[in-house]
């Protein structure tokens, strides 16, 4: 059995497992996308109480798995909560749509170090401004650019189709909460 291993990561997606476990996905510098299995954090008192919600930058202690890509997550320390998505709903859904475009134009357990740069400069900003259309246009074109899509002037969802990949389906939904509540203010 190897070691285990810590890496420095946001949570980008969780869902429920079995009747009181998740599956924890994360995006971290060294190591990129990596599923953890997180056994009883749904339990009552357990020990990763308050520290899984959704883009969370945690230390994560996990014994990498023996086959497969999903490991066994045995601690997790939180650094920052990023407290200030939660502010706004728009904001929220542009934090899921970057994760969303970030994990599309990555492979797991690969290092990605200008996509975790780039999502941690977008969550800061999410945490301070209201996000704006053109805000989403600028973290696109630095997808883009990520992808190796040298044309800038190209709009996401051509560039994607053109990479064989499927366009987040909350691009709609951000646009349209956008247009929202620009209107309202």
């Amino acid at each position: 059995m190897s070691e285990p291993r810590t890496v420095q990561g946001f949570i980008v997606g969780r869902m429920p497992f079995g009747n009181t476990s998740l599956i924890v996905r994360c995006l971290s510098r060294q190591a990129g996308r990596l599923t953890f299995l997180a056994k009883g954090a749904t339990r009552p008192r357990n020990p990763f109480a308050g520290t899984l919600d959704l883009f969370y930058l945690a230390d994560f202690l996990y014994q990498p798995a023996r086959t497969g890509e999903m490991h066994l997550l045995r601690e997790v320390k939180l650094i920052e909560a990023h407290l200030g998505l939660r502010r706004s709903y728009t904001n929220l859904l542009a934090a899921h749509y970057f994760a969303a475009l970030i994990e599309t134009i990555t492979e797991s357990a690969t290092p990605v170090e200008e996509e975790y740069s780039l999502f941690a400069k977008a969550l800061s900003y999410l945490c301070e401004t209201d996000v704006s259309w053109r805000a989403v246009e600028h973290y696109e074109q630095r997808i883009l650019a990520l992808a190796g899509v040298a044309r800038a002037d190209r709009d996401l969802p051509h560039a994607f189709q053109a990479l064989h990949h499927k366009v987040p389906s909350l691009r709609d939904d951000l646009l349209k909460q956008i247009s929202r509540s620009s209107s309202s203010h």
